[in-house]
């Protein structure tokens, strides 16, 4: 008489941690409400705008998603987080969001030299653990579009980033952005409304 064992393997099942959106820019413009914006809509609706002091600031926010004015070491007290910041010498895994409570991002608009601000306005202030998401300096949406793929199981390796981008305004004028952009079925992901934006203030 044999005896069959059916082993069944099953896959756990990562829990959707909270995405927490740092503002850290003394004002709220175009371009970063567009990026503001656009995260919301890769992340979710599970995703709060952290830091907001300004009531003016919280009345424009609120109507993309939650707020709170506490900054994210104040809120979320005694949670398991991780901040992606470049400077981090861990890279974030697919495995680092087991548990984990909350995944922290700055709201900083990047320069065509990075500064380390994640590090210094965040990350050295509030102690939690830090991730990289590779060596490119990323949009803020970007970064979350990063994020969201390695928590789908992506490795980082396997997600495709341009560096620098060149918008063609006409035969004349161009812009150049110094900065990564993930590539998703073949076409980078840019901010919707940044080119219109941009175009708008270049007078073009």
């Amino acid at each position: 008489m044999y005896t069959f064992i059916l082993f069944i393997q099953i896959r756990y099942m990562l829990k959707k941690p909270i995405l927490v959106i740092e503002h850290c820019e003394p004002i709220l413009s175009d371009w970063l409400l567009l990026e503001y914006k656009h995260s919301v809509k890769i992340w979710g609706k599970n995703t709060i705008f952290t830091n907001i002091k300004d009531k003016k600031v919280n009345n424009i926010l609120k109507n993309i998603s939650k707020t709170e004015k506490k900054n994210a070491k104040e809120f979320l007290f005694n949670k398991k987080c991780i901040i992606l910041d470049p400077q981090s010498k861990k890279t974030l895994k697919t495995n680092d969001f087991k548990n984990l409570d909350a995944i922290i991002v700055g709201g900083i608009l990047g320069y065509q030299k990075p500064r380390g601000r994640t590090k210094k306005l965040i990350s050295d202030k509030y102690k939690f653990e830090t991730r990289n998401i590779g060596k490119i300096q990323l949009t803020i949406d970007g970064a979350v579009f990063v994020a969201k793929k390695i928590f789908s199981g992506k490795k980082i390796k396997d997600i495709e980033i341009a560096y620098e981008l060149e918008i063609i305004h006409d035969p004349i004028h161009s812009t150049i952005l110094p900065f990564g952009y993930p590539i998703f079925n073949n076409k980078p992901i840019i901010t919707p409304g940044l080119v219109e934006l941009i175009t708008k203030d270049n007078g073009i």
